[in-house]
């Protein structure tokens, strides 16, 4: 029989929360975006988060905007996506088959408020540089272009670089 102290433990393990960086984004939409559109031409099966991210679209944002959308326009738009991924081939009636089974699996959340326009097509982006790192980095680069044009043309002082 395990002691007061071990069953303790783990309890409190068990109890224990996901760390904030470690949860999933949307629990909700793991079904959708794990689900298996097809293969690639090396027998790799493909999933939506695959498709999704190859298109340059974050996945748990589309997967969100389209669980907001009627089911027709959500298959559609699901359609045209998976017909424009690179390096496949797929008719758009094939993608539409393809599509109308994977909606299925989208929650379905009439409370969410509709997508910006501008929303839709995002891509990822680099994360911003503060002005003032930016201006400090720009200074750095023309003093350090400064310093090897005047060594490069003139010389400097005490017999450096000339």
């Amino acid at each position: 029989m395990p002691s007061r102290a071990a069953a303790r433990s783990a309890r409190r393990r068990a109890s224990m929360a996901l760390r904030e960086s470690f949860r999933p984004l949307r629990p909700d939409l793991d079904k959708f975006l794990f689900a298996g559109v097809g293969a690639e031409q090396n027998g790799i099966p493909l999933s939506v988060v695959s498709v999704l991210t190859r298109l340059g679209l974050d996945p748990w944002d589309e997967a969100g905007r389209l669980s907001s959308l009627a089911r027709r326009e959500a298959v559609e738009q699901l359609a045209r996506l998976i017909a424009a991924l690179p390096g496949t081939v797929r008719p758009l009636a094939e993608a539409r088959e393809i599509a109308s089974e994977l909606v299925e699996q989208l929650p379905t959340h009439e409370s969410d408020p509709p997508p910006r326009p501008g929303q839709a097509r995002r891509r990822y982006r680099w994360p911003t540089v503060p002005r003032q790192s930016q201006f400090l980095t720009f200074c750095v680069v023309i003093a350090a272009a400064a310093l090897v044009s005047i060594v490069l043309h003139s010389g400097l002082p005490f017999g450096i670089g000339g």
